[in-house]
């Protein structure tokens, strides 16, 4: 819907709905008394739309995940801007590669000092256990250094918690832009 069908004069709407005979400054000025309490309805009304369409653009994606982090909590006219210095990042999390264990066939008499070529025949490569048992984040917040932490900290978990996917772990890293 276009927003401005919601922008409605309604001192202007009573004065053309009077009849003509009754259309006088007195009673017209006492009409746009009267229906100020609509004007101000409808001015909530139309902030609640606007704010509701804003968070509709939210989702767990991670593009849509900065923009709403980046919309609530940064700059709005640098929203933009990938180059802002003072951008909230959300990063793709990289689990860190360790050297695999490799389990051979059992022989009698065979002794290997080094792994074999990957996709030979007779050895399974596992990773490291720690590996394997620890929950590595989805995606990493980078938001940067602010003076009040522990206020904007507990808001920005709570939001990122709000939208992101359900089952995503991910981990907050404050970034130092001061270099």
């Amino acid at each position: 819907m276009n927003e401005k069908l919601l922008r409605i004069d309604f001192a202007k709407l009573c004065a053309l709905l009077l009849p003509v005979k009754l259309r006088q400054n007195r009673i017209i000025e006492v009409l746009s008394v009267l229906v100020k309490p609509f004007e101000k309805l409808l001015n909530i009304l139309s902030e609640y739309r606007r704010d509701v369409l804003q968070r509709l653009k939210y989702n767990g994606q991670k593009c849509r995940l900065e923009y709403c982090l980046n919309y609530i909590f940064g700059d709005r006219k640098e929203i933009h801007n990938l180059k802002y210095k003072r951008r909230i990042l959300v990063l793709d999390s990289e689990r860190p590669e360790s050297p695999p264990y490799i389990i051979y066939r059992r022989g009698v008499e065979i002794v290997y000092d080094k792994p074999k070529r990957r996709g030979t025949y007779g050895q399974v490569i596992l990773n490291k256990r720690g590996v394997n048992s620890r929950e590595w984040p989805a995606f990493i917040v980078e938001p940067y250094e602010i003076a009040d932490i522990k206020n904007f900290q507990d808001e920005l978990v709570a939001v990122t918690n709000y939208y992101k996917t359900q089952g995503k772990a991910w981990e907050l890293q404050f970034r130092n832009d001061k270099n």
